[in-house]
């Protein structure tokens, strides 16, 4: 079940930015919240980054990813 939790807040932050027309996301901070957030899904950051960049592009949201400070 953490898993299915994971997956619906991925979509929607995806459909958040969609809504408010941000045309960009940063998908590295967004994974990182996610990821921090669902420990017991079993998914790393980077997992979360890949399909947050697969997804955003599929709802033609441009990735982005802000460098470490």
């Amino acid at each position: 079940m953490p898993a299915l939790t994971l997956a619906v807040e991925i979509a929607d932050a995806i459909a958040a930015a969609k809504k408010r027309r941000h045309f960009s996301f940063d998908v590295k901070s967004k994974a990182k919240e996610l990821a921090k957030a669902h420990p017991n899904a079993g998914a790393s950051v980077g997992d979360v980054i890949d399909i947050l960049e697969h997804e955003s592009l599929a709802a033609g949201i441009v990735p982005i990813s802000e460098p470490d400070p």
